[in-house]
């Protein structure tokens, strides 16, 4: 496989996984969230596989509209009717108000999709947090496709600074040649 069709295979996996993310978080809070790992950058998976991980939570000041424990259960049944499998719902004992959903969705590249509700006293939280299943090829050779300048040895200086994005807003995967995220419409 060259450079070229890795870096096509790769980008076609990462936005395949982080569609049915999407869909998870929309169906929580239908607006901006804040991204805390972006999930595009490929991550060392055993041998020469790559994986992706994407971390988002609901903005500050959100709050929820029942308990921590009735949204789990809204989100495990969402869940089991849009095809994810494996679910697991687990709360913890004492002073952990926090409840997590857990799920795979294999068909759609992702291994692990966590849901964390935490409760609080001035704003709740709702984190999605997921990594994509493990994928051959190396990771190395995927940052040197993504990042202008990395085969190099020169990179690019990255102007990402998204702090918070809607689920359904175009997805970017690498950096165009003056550092900006790269975005792809359904043409490319």
């Amino acid at each position: 496989m060259t450079e070229e069709e890795l870096f096509e295979q790769a980008r076609e996996v990462n936005f395949a996984y982080k569609a049915p993310v999407a869909d998870v978080q929309v169906s929580v809070f239908d607006g901006e969230w804040q991204i805390w790992d972006y999930g595009d950058a490929p991550k060392k998976c055993g041998g020469d596989q790559y994986k992706y991980a994407m971390t988002r939570t609901t903005p500050e000041g959100w709050r929820l509209d029942s308990t921590p424990l009735e949204l789990a259960e809204d989100v495990a049944a969402w869940l089991d009717e849009n095809g994810w499998s494996d679910i697991k719902t687990r709360g913890y004992s004492g002073e952990i108000a926090d409840v997590v959903v857990e799920a795979e969705y294999p068909e759609k590249y992702v291994d692990l999709l966590i849901v964390d509700i935490s409760p609080g006293e001035v704003f709740d939280a709702v984190t999605v947090s997921a990594t994509s299943m493990c994928q051959p090829g190396s990771w190395r050779e995927l940052v040197r496709e993504q990042v202008p300048g990395f085969a190099d040895n020169d990179p690019i200086e990255l102007h990402d600074d998204r702090k918070a994005e809607q689920p359904t807003a175009p997805l970017s995967f690498g950096f165009n040649d003056d550092g900006t995220p790269r975005f792809w419409d359904d043409g490319e």
